[in-house]
């Protein structure tokens, strides 16, 4: 059995509210689908967040339906999973992941497949929220149930580990039952590992959502993973890599002539135009903005010489979750709480409902 593991496409994300970042977007999972369509495998497990939203664009629906729909036409059984970002939390909303149903198996359970006359147990749920840890540690329990007559076993989950994702998971290693493979989404940049005599793999974004994932991508690359269960055990070398390019993006820390140089060097060795940030002394920035048709975007920060040696801050990359969890906590304040009530608020969700959960735990306890 050969499959593919794929995940975070995140299709309709506008990265500083640029049309050629969206376009990027669906340019990398476009490239995906046509390398997935060559390699025809038996299976595609999609572990998650498909879309960035809940109400994706026109545009993001349409491309992945065509894609689905493909792999459908070859025969290539798709699984997927719904991940935090188009998953409803509110009674009566639908995932847009329903209007993929007539290609896909949307999976919140179990499944067992036949290919080559082997039996492949395969099972997942959509993304649980930490409030909802409990129920998410019941389905784990009795996936390893049902699990337990088969050899090779395979668990679909978009869902925070710790320590893969230190801040804001909702598992922990020792939560995850024993599987043959863990096909995981959520953390963008790509984990591979054995873990419980098995392997346990994120395979990462396939496009950069921030910034700060270049570094990851032009050391372990973006795309997908794919994976040969031919053999009775799996083993790291029976998974490829197979990437797709992503646009680049350039540091700059100029300070000097020499500096500067660099910085058009390495911006004039990009493919596309790059995304630039870093620092520029301020003497310089009538010159920086001499390249800015070379230039897609600069997110580089005019500074005095007194700054120049500051680290660089990209306020798109703050974890905010993490700013109000610390300071809830230090004014003895359930940091869980304040970090659940946030995400109800930018949501649209019902806040009340958190507080009235919460309470009633807790005094129960």
């Amino acid at each position: 059995m050969m499959f593919v593991h794929i995940a975070d496409n995140h299709l309709g994300y506008r990265q500083y509210n640029l049309d050629e970042r969206e376009e990027d977007i669906y340019n990398s999972f476009i490239s995906c689908i046509k390398k997935i369509l060559e390699i025809k495998p038996d299976v595609v497990l999609h572990s998650g967040d498909l879309f960035n939203d809940l109400r994706p664009p026109v545009k993001a629906i349409r491309l992945a339906m065509q894609a689905f729909k493909k792999l459908h036409e070859k025969n290539i059984k798709v699984y997927i999973i719904g991940g935090n970002h188009e998953m409803p939390k509110r009674l009566g909303r639908e995932s847009p992941l329903a209007l993929l149903k007539d290609y896909v198996k949307i999976l919140d359970g179990k499944d067992v497949i036949n290919v080559n006359g082997e039996e492949i147990f395969i099972c997942g749920t959509y993304y649980h929220r930490k409030s909802k840890r409990e129920e998410l540690l019941d389905k784990l329990k009795k996936f390893e149930v049902e699990s337990q007559n088969y050899k090779k076993r395979i668990l679909m989950l978009h869902q925070g580990v710790n320590p893969y994702m230190p801040f804001d998971y909702e598992l922990e290693h020792f939560d995850l039952p024993k599987f043959s493979y863990y096909a995981f989404g959520h953390v963008h940049k790509r984990i591979l590992e054995r873990f419980n005599d098995g392997i346990l793999a994120y395979s990462g974004s396939t496009e950069i959502i921030y910034r700060d994932e270049y570094e990851d991508y032009k050391k372990e690359g973006k795309g997908f993973y794919l994976i040969d269960f031919s053999g009775n055990d799996l083993d790291i070398n029976d998974i490829e890599k197979i990437d797709v390019e992503c646009r680049e993006f350039v540091e700059v820390n100029i300070r000097d002539q020499k500096s500067f140089n660099e910085a058009i060097d390495n911006i004039s060795k990009c493919k596309n135009k790059p995304v630039v940030f870093g620092k520029i002394k301020r003497e310089f920035k009538p010159w920086f903005e001499s390249l800015k048709d070379k230039i897609l975007i600069n997110k580089a920060v005019v500074v005095d010489d007194e700054f120049i040696d500051l680290p660089d801050v990209d306020i798109e990359s703050i974890n905010i979750k993490e700013l109000l969890v610390d300071y809830a906590n230090k004014q003895g304040i359930d940091g869980d709480l304040v970090l659940s009530l946030y995400k109800a608020l930018i949501n649209n969700e019902n806040w009340k409902d958190i507080l009235d959960e919460y309470y009633n735990t807790k005094f129960r306890g």
